[in-house]
């Protein structure tokens, strides 16, 4: 079956997450992708854990991308990235803004050369203003944008701030760069023209944030129905697994909702509970008691049954590896093994859409850095291999393949 995207070349300039995302997300929807390394490589090549010397980090959001190294800062590696550029409909970059330019491969520069070609680019601040040329890490941006504090604050942590392990800020900018892209793609079908888009990951924060307008507002209500999944509670279960529950129990509604489920009706009488206010200056006693109720049930799915309302859900606190071993994991096809070669295989998420008429998701595939020169350039630049043997003799392309990977590919 077809893929949507199996007519659509992007060119892969990005490196470390916010750019690969998208990418990887552009490849499962059918492009070829075709990631363009310089002979450093990608950053996240380096990071551990590693199978056979590839980074799962780097497997996770590279997968079913070829492979090619080119040093950029060359004449000649920059004449062969434009010469790819002919046969692109995509490039899609995440450098600081001024470094494009620098190398001569500005919006103009490419656009010169196939006015077709939407060219995307991700920066921390974005394009044209006072903090365009600052770089940018997610948890640089997470601090600057409010989340940091703001968690901090809900957490009750304000004294020391800590930084969330997953990296919001680089995957939200990705996901609105992608969204950007088959939006630009979408247009260039009607006119015929490429153009330049760009993200930055600060705005990309601040749309993502639920509690944005609220935080701008300066009010942040002490009872009632707020925003946010912080007030949801966590208890432990008699098998001493965690199980989360959709509801803050110091509001009117979710109180009622407890007290109806347990049969505490005593909890109505108590001083410490009997209003909004009296249940959050007393949060803690009040989950102390629920606890003690939750305790009695083996399974979230049980004590979501006996809460019985359907607007009220109890999840089991689980690992990824844990949901990845469950009924359901399966049944969606949750995950997907990448190849390394050899029977040496990565499980990566499967990206999150079906189609009813098209193929999608992950192909089983990863590079190591400038493991397809050979095959893209003699493929849609017609190299022959003296031309690529000089090429590699001189450092304009490169590669880092392992023995045991090129022996397996010429078997």
């Amino acid at each position: 079956m077809d893929r949507p995207l199996s007519d659509v070349v992007v060119l892969d300039l990005t490196r470390a997450l916010a750019g690969p995302i998208a990418s990887r997300l552009l490849a499962d929807l059918g492009a070829r992708v075709i990631k363009i390394e310089p002979p450093d490589g990608d950053l996240t090549r380096a990071i551990v854990p590693r199978v056979e010397g590839m980074s799962t980090y780097f497997v996770h959001y590279n997968a079913g991308k070829e492979c090619v190294s080119l040093d950029l800062t060359r004449p000649e590696g920059r004449e062969l990235l434009l010469q790819l550029v002919d046969h692109a409909d995509v490039l899609l970059e995440n450098y600081r803004p001024e470094v494009m330019r620098k190398l001569g491969l500005s919006f103009e520069d490419l656009s010169a050369r196939n006015p077709r070609l939407i060219v995307a680019s991700i920066s921390g601040w974005g394009h044209g203003n006072s903090r365009s040329n600052q770089g940018a890490y997610a948890s640089a941006i997470h601090a600057e944008a409010g989340v940091t504090e703001m968690v901090a604050r809900r957490r009750g942590e304000s004294d020391r701030p800590r930084n969330d392990p997953m990296s919001h800020s680089d995957t939200y900018t990705g996901l609105h760069a992608l969204a950007a892209l088959l939006a630009a793609l979408h247009q260039r079908d009607r006119t015929g023209k490429g153009q330049a888009v760009e993200v930055s990951m600060t705005e990309s924060t601040l749309m993502v944030n639920d509690l944005s307008t609220a935080e701008l507002l300066g009010e942040d209500p002490v009872s009632g129905f707020r925003a946010g999944q912080n007030w949801s509670a966590i208890f432990r279960l008699r098998t001493g697994r965690w199980v989360n529950v959709t509801i803050d129990p110091t509001t009117d509604g979710g109180f009622g909702v407890w007290v109806k489920a347990s049969g505490r009706q005593d909890w109505r009488d108590d001083p410490r509970f009997r209003t909004a206010a009296d249940r959050v200056a007393n949060r803690g006693a009040l989950e102390a008691e629920i606890g003690v109720w939750v305790a009695t049930f083996d399974s979230a799915v049980e004590l979501e049954q006996a809460i019985g309302v359907s607007t009220v859900l109890a999840a089991e606190v689980r690992t990824v590896a844990e949901l990845a071993a469950t009924e359901w994991a399966a049944e969606r096809g949750a995950f997907a093994e990448v190849d390394l070669g050899a029977g040496h295989t990565v499980t990566v998420p499967q990206s999150p859409w079906r189609f009813s008429d098209a193929d999608s998701g992950v192909r089983p595939m990863v590079g190591f850095r400038g493991e397809h020169n050979e095959a893209v350039l003699s493929e849609l630049l017609g190299l022959d291999a003296a031309e690529l043997a000089r090429l590699s003799a001189e450092g304009i392309v490169s590669a880092r393949v392992p023995q045991w990977r090129r022996d397996l590919a010429g078997s």
